[in-house]
């Protein structure tokens, strides 16, 4: 809250919380805040817990912005003119209609601290987004008269488990994006399990799984703006998990999605080669510890 507060800014903006239910003592910080700036922060108090994706549409319901900036609850901005930035870029570039910036990537669990650079806008933005979500969502400041193109429903009913990359994808088919080469918020990572090679790795595939079905949902819903294919997005799934196997020193695991390659390139056909054998795989993890081609566990977490 002191980060989105501290932001300079020429213009009035409102801070909108959609606070679900939680069971730590957020409600009542909130309510704090509220009460030493009742005229900026808007609360909304959800009385059962909807969950990420619901409490984030009905919290966007209530923003009545020209532009929008999200921020998750364990992330912080750390540049005080994020937002007057992103908002003179888009008022200055009608065309454009989401700005998003390089992050701080703070791993608390591992103590590491890095910046994360994003790509830049390509001129095929939704093949882009297709190979893989590049945007940080709480970098991201979007034309907020965007959201009439999304359908959130419809999501919900899909059982998408993330707000940001379909609002992306859905986005790209109608405006600009623009790369903001600065690094504006600090995005957290307190879970745990990144210590644990094989739950990070599960973790990997697990949400994969639901990015691939975003990947494909929009596939088949835009057609005509990709020449990407359905096995080109299978097989990035399969990449995962394969290599997910190989982090987790699993041959089976990696055996199961290397075979499902449908791009049989010499690599894949060598690897399928070694993980149906053990003794050939053992030596393989070898040569890969000795290398240092083993996945770290946040290039795991971030599905690299």
């Amino acid at each position: 809250m002191d980060s989105l507060l501290a932001q300079k800014v020429d213009f009035p903006f409102e801070i909108v919380v959609g606070e679900d239910c939680s069971t730590d003592n957020t409600r009542k910080v909130l309510k704090g805040y509220v009460e030493r700036y009742p005229d900026i922060i808007k609360p909304i108090y959800n009385d059962t817990n909807k969950g990420v994706l619901g409490n984030y549409v009905s919290t966007l319901e209530q923003c009545k912005g020209k532009y929008i900036a999200g921020c998750a609850g364990d992330d912080y901005w750390n540049d005080p003119e994020k937002l007057q930035m992103q908002a003179e870029i888009m008022e200055q570039n009608p065309e454009v209609g989401l700005v998003y910036t390089d992050v701080n990537v703070d791993s608390v669990v591992t103590n590491q601290q890095y910046v994360k650079a994003c790509q830049e806008p390509q001129d095929n933005l939704f093949t882009q987004l297709l190979h893989g979500c590049f945007i940080t969502a709480p970098t991201a400041c979007f034309r907020s008269e965007l959201l009439q193109y999304v359908h959130f429903e419809e999501f919900q009913k899909l059982g998408f488990i993330m707000e940001d990359y379909p609002m992306w994808l859905t986005f790209s088919v109608y405006t600009k994006f623009c790369h903001l080469k600065r690094p504006t918020i600090t995005y957290r990572i307190e879970r745990s399990f990144i210590n644990d090679p094989k739950t990070v790795s599960l973790h990997a595939v697990k949400f994969d799984e639901n990015t691939t079905a975003i990947r494909l949902h929009f596939l088949k819903k835009y057609p005509d703006k990709t020449d990407l294919t359905e096995n080109e997005i299978l097989d990035a799934h399969n990449k995962i998990g394969y290599l997910a196997g190989l982090n987790m020193n699993d041959r089976e695991f990696a055996l199961k999605y290397v075979s499902q390659m449908h791009d049989r390139t010499p690599y894949v056909k060598r690897l399928t080669t070694i993980c149906k054998s053990p003794l050939l795989f053992g030596l393989y993890q070898k040569y890969r510890a000795l290398t240092g081609k083993k996945r770290s566990a946040l290039e795991m977490y971030f599905g690299m």
